[in-house]
C-alpha cells in the first residue's frame, strides 16, 4: 500500500463525496469482517488505514486488537480502557465503563467519517477530560446510564449540535450515518453490518455479499482462567519440548 489515510486527508488531493463513500464502505467492510470473528480492533484511526493509488483501503495495525472470546477470565473481567488514540476513543472508554466491545470501533469510524469531510480531526482533545468536553460539545450531556455515581458531574442538560451546522456541504445521508455512529450509548450505535446497509453507501456497495470470517477459536493458552494456570501450561510445554529434544523427536 502506498499511503495511510491520514496522509491522504491532509494532502492537497481533492476528493469527492463519492470517494468518501467508497473509503467509508471499505473501512466498514474490514470492520465487519473482524467483528464477525469477534475481534475488536480498538485503535481505528486514519493513520492505521492503508490506501493505494487506486483508492483501495486496508485496515492495518492490529497491535491493540483483542478477541471477545478469549479466556473465561478475560470475558468476565473489565477490559483496559486505555486503548484507542484519544481523538477516536469512544465515550464508554473515557467514562471508564467496566466492559466494552465492538461499538468502540464504530465510534472510531464515525470520527473518521467526520474527518474525511472536515479534513481535520473532529474532536482533538489534549487530555481525557478535554476529550470528554469535546464529545459533550457535539453530543450534548451524557446519559446517566454512562456515568458512575462516583463521578461528581455537574447537573446540566446540554443539547446535541445539529451535524448540518458542522458539515453543511455533506449530504443528508452522510449526516444521518454520522449521527447514528456518534452516539453516547454503545447499544444505540449502528453495528458494522447495519452501517453497510445505510442509504449513504448504496451507490458504492458491492452486489455480492460482504465477506465475513469464521468465528475465532481461542487457543489452549487463552482458555486458562488466571496467570498461574497460564504459567503452569507454559511449564508443561517447556517440559514436553525438552523431553522430545532428548529423544530426538523435536523439530
Amino acid at each position: 500500500m502506498d499511503y495511510d489515510l491520514a496522509r491522504v486527508i491532509y494532502s492537497a488531493v481533492q476528493f469527492s463525496e463519492f470517494h468518501i463513500r467508497s473509503f467509508v464502505y471499505q473501512i466498514l467492510c474490514g470492520v465487519h469482517f473482524a467483528h464477525s470473528a469477534n475481534i475488536v480492533h480498538r485503535d481505528l484511526k486514519p493513520g492505521n488505514i492503508l490506501v493505494n493509488s487506486q483508492g483501495v483501503l486496508k485496515i492495518g495495525d492490529f497491535g491493540l486488537a483483542r478477541s471477545l472470546v478469549s479466556s473465561p477470565a478475560a470475558v468476565h473481567s473489565p477490559i483496559t480502557n486505555y486503548v484507542a488514540t484519544r481523538w477516536y476513543r469512544a465515550p464508554e472508554l473515557i467514562l471508564q465503563q467496566s466492559t466494552y466491545g465492538k461499538p468502540v470501533d464504530l465510534w472510531a469510524v464515525g470520527c473518521i467519517l467526520a474527518e474525511l469531510y472536515g479534513r481535520r480531526p473532529l474532536m482533538p482533545g489534549k487530555s481525557s477530560l478535554q476529550q470528554l468536553h469535546e464529545i459533550v460539545k457535539y453530543l450534548g450531556s451524557p446519559p446517566r446510564s454512562l456515568t458512575r455515581s462516583s463521578w461528581d458531574l455537574p447537573v446540566c442538560n446540554l443539547s446535541p449540535i445539529a451535524w448540518v451546522s458542522v458539515y453543511p456541504f455533506a449530504s443528508e445521508e452522510a449526516l444521518d450515518l454520522l449521527g447514528q455512529l456518534l452516539v453516547w450509548e454503545p447499544s444505540r450505535r449502528l453495528s458494522a453490518s447495519q452501517a453497510l446497509r445505510h442509504d449513504y453507501l448504496v451507490s458504492v456497495s458491492s452486489q455480492k455479499e460482504v465477506s465475513a470470517s469464521a468465528p475465532y477459536k481461542a487457543g489452549p493458552e487463552e482458555q486458562e482462567k488466571d496467570i498461574e494456570s497460564l504459567s503452569e501450561l507454559l511449564q508443561q510445554e517447556v517440559a514436553l519440548f525438552q523431553k522430545e529434544r532428548a529423544t530426538g523427536q523435536a523439530y
